[in-house]
């Protein structure tokens, strides 16, 4: 299963559509995102956005760029990196990427044409702070101010190239855990030094679920199998009943509003959303085709 996980390369089709076009499949989810009473999910080809009105591609064919790190902030704003849609003037990489009109236009503030993000964290409780991998270069940067300006972090301890995903405490930022193919390590300077936490099972995926607390939630595989809570940031773990035998978890996105919603995207393309905090769950798609419910 780990060598499927880590070495799994996807192909990307997905027709160029414009912003009021319904698509009825996708391929490669980078990002999914609660925002504005929807879901979007970020894919090689753009954006696409859920609601009760269907699956909708967002923006036109120049705007639909290969968003990597996609994240929506607390007040609405999405920031994201990758590389641009081939109708776009914009150069390659794209560096720091941000929109304030739901995806329908991407503006770069930092890092062009320098950086790829595969991910891209926004710490919970203080979202000035953010964590950016650039698997490519196997570097590890930091921003203090929204992702206007960025760092290089001086690591030590583990590859950042090797990193698969990455979440930093919302009570303490600078205390961070990473998930490798090799286990789960952690950092309490920001990134710096790195020590293995756990060498029996890693995370594929992980989210902060409010900026008072330390729970989290994480897909993990080893010694636990499946998407699990902890109130600890990490030391314990509780299932939450989802456990996929021949897929993982790479994406997770908690609702804002309403509690107990947690929306987790595969990495072939299934989505699944519960509305009780695990108890149940209703598929969404299906290897990238919507489903009916």
């Amino acid at each position: 299963m780990k060598h499927i996980i880590f070495t799994a390369l996807v192909v990307i089709i997905l027709a160029a559509c414009s912003q009021t076009d319904e698509i009825e499949s996708y391929t490669h989810i980078h990002g999914l995102e609660y925002a504005n009473e929807s879901f979007y999910i970020a894919t090689h080809h753009g954006l696409i956005q859920v609601d009760e009105s269907g699956w909708q591609q967002v923006g036109e064919p120049e705007q639909q760029h290969d968003l990597m790190g996609f994240t929506v902030l607390n007040d609405g704003t999405m920031i994201s990196s990758g590389h641009p849609s081939i109708r776009s003037d914009l150069a390659n990489p794209l560096g720091v990427v941000i929109s304030d009109d739901q995806g329908l236009t991407w503006e770069p503030i930092a890092l062009y044409e320098e950086v790829d993000f595969h991910s891209l964290h926004v710490n919970e409780g203080d979202q000035n702070i953010m964590y950016g991998v650039d698997a490519g270069n196997s570097v590890l940067y930091k921003s203090e101010n929204k992702g206007h300006d960025w760092s290089q972090v001086n690591v030590e301890g583990l590859s950042v190239a090797e990193i698969i995903t990455l979440v930093s405490n919302p009570l303490n930022p600078d205390y961070v855990l990473a998930g490798l193919e090799t286990g789960l390590f952690v950092s309490e300077n920001g990134g710096e030094s790195w020590s293995q936490a756990e060498s029996d099972y890693t995370a594929t995926a992980f989210v902060s679920m409010d900026e008072e607390s330390e729970v989290l939630i994480a897909y993990l595989i080893g010694s636990y199998n499946g998407l699990y809570v902890s109130e600890d940031f990490g030391q314990t773990w509780t299932s939450l009943h989802l456990e996929l035998e021949e897929d993982v978890v790479t994406m997770i996105s908690k609702h804002p509003v309403l509690e107990g919603t947690i929306l987790v995207g595969t990495m072939q393309q299934s989505i699944y959303e519960t509305a009780n905090m695990g108890e149940d769950w209703t598929m969404l798609a299906e290897e990238g085709v919507p489903v009916s419910n």
